[in-house]
């Protein structure tokens, strides 16, 4: 009889825990990677705290890495092991080598409840989206957790002083029209010191630059045949030869580093800056009143978007606690502390659309404008020959803006030396 009751005792207390999930949790370790300046741009170490707090018995393994590349990894994944469950952090250049090998966990099945599809922004989530290596469909190796978004931000002091200011907002660019478009930049032109317009053509920014004004004008930034960005449209020719009159006309100010550009911009003689929001809202930091800024974007850019770039959160398919790190992930990464700490304090745009309201500390009522351009934008495809192409693109885009090669002469050029390029996508827009 003491034997049954001692049973039954501990079937109970055993079926008290699987029902409470502490059983289902306990004692496991979860190992998280993340390279220094996530740790350093969001509250991890706290969500770790949290999540260890919320399911006793699980200990999360902190882990920096401080120098990586995908593929590194891949070593240790063919035999089987992993030095890390859940990597947060890498953009779709950095990750594209270990997705196109197939060594990610689909997450697709994490696209549910609050992180719907239809909860997202649509531009953020868009770049998570790849093609199956084996040609069977799309699906999400990674989900994008932050994401960034070329915008222009202007200098409301001298948007006032030019009369580009009403009813308590930046009175946009009204048109593509050329004499409306540069009427606009006249003025602006007028009253700032430095310059109306700042750009950075660096390698990698000069790609948001010309494509983020041609998606706006158009709705597409590639050529017809999704051989490369629009070199050949009417779209393209306008924005080619507006870049190159803003610069011979010294309303453009145009950097070779990103470097030059934001320390120009922080003078706070400029009269715009074409930039990620985060790094535009810099300028804040000087001079320590968020209304110093405001941000536009190009005529037709918050209905057919700008130029987006994600981080995602992923799993090596080899992970052994593959639901663990799918808990962390949905419980802490995409919670709203996590998302708005890193913007109110960083600049680093949410991917949920809820967390755009409330919980939101600065710039609330720039918000919708960002919002409203960061789902309706897209990313810069991966193309599988996109370093050779950027490198096409640096010899001649960076000459023709300028001034010192023709538009046409420039779109000749790099249509002839990328004809012989790759330009499949891995992702599936």
């Amino acid at each position: 009889m003491r034997k049954s009751v001692c049973v039954g005792i501990l079937v109970l207390f055993v079926g008290s825990l699987v029902f409470s999930g502490s059983i289902a949790l306990a004692q496991q370790k979860l190992r998280v990677a993340a390279p220094p300046w996530i740790y350093k741009k969001f509250p991890l170490e706290e969500v770790m705290d949290r999540f260890e707090a919320d399911h006793p018995g699980v200990t999360i393994e902190r882990i920096r890495a401080s120098k990586w590349s995908a593929p590194t990894y891949i070593a240790e994944w063919k035999t089987g092991s992993t030095s890390f469950d859940v990597f947060v952090g890498g953009s779709g250049s950095m990750l594209s080598p270990i997705i196109v090998g197939d060594w990610t966990e689909p997450l697709d099945d994490m696209l549910t409840g609050h992180m719907a599809p239809d909860k997202f922004v649509g531009g953020f989530l868009s770049a998570g989206r790849y093609q199956r290596s084996d040609g069977s469909g799309p699906y999400y190796p990674g989900i994008p957790f932050v994401g960034e978004v070329s915008i222009i931000g202007v200098n409301t002091k001298l948007m006032k002083e030019a009369g580009l200011w009403k009813g308590g907002k930046p009175v946009p660019i009204p048109s593509w029209d050329e004499g409306e478009f540069f009427d606009w930049w006249n003025k602006l032109a007028a009253v700032s010191p430095l310059g109306a317009h700042i750009q950075i053509w660096d390698r990698e920014f000069m790609q948001y630059d010309w494509c983020g004004a041609i998606q706006a004008m158009s709705g597409t930034f590639l050529e017809e045949d999704g051989r490369g960005f629009d070199t050949s449209s009417d779209a393209a020719k306008k924005w080619g030869n507006y870049l190159q009159q803003m610069y011979n006309e010294r309303i453009g100010v145009w950097t070779i580093t990103d470097a030059s550009g934001y320390s120009k911009w922080k003078t706070g003689a400029a009269g715009s800056f074409y930039a990620a929001q985060g790094h535009i809202m810099e300028l804040v930091r000087i001079t320590g009143d968020e209304s110093d800024i405001a941000y536009i974007g190009w005529p037709g850019a918050t209905e057919k978007g700008s130029i987006i770039w994600t981080h995602s959160v992923w799993m090596p398919k080899v992970c052994p606690v593959k639901e663990l790190g799918k808990a962390f992930i949905r419980e802490q990464v995409f919670s709203p502390h996590m998302q708005q700490w890193s913007f109110n304090n960083y600049g680093k745009l949410p991917v949920m659309k809820a967390y755009y309201g409330e919980g939101i500390e600065w710039f609330q009522g720039q918000m919708p404008t960002i919002l409203a351009i960061a789902n309706a934008s897209k990313p810069i495809p991966l193309f599988k020959d996109i370093d050779k192409y950027l490198d096409v693109l640096q010899e001649y885009l960076s000459q023709a803006v300028h001034g010192r090669m023709s538009i046409e002469k420039a779109f000749n050029r790099i249509q002839e030396e990328s004809k012989d390029l790759d330009f499949t996508d891995i992702r599936a827009l």
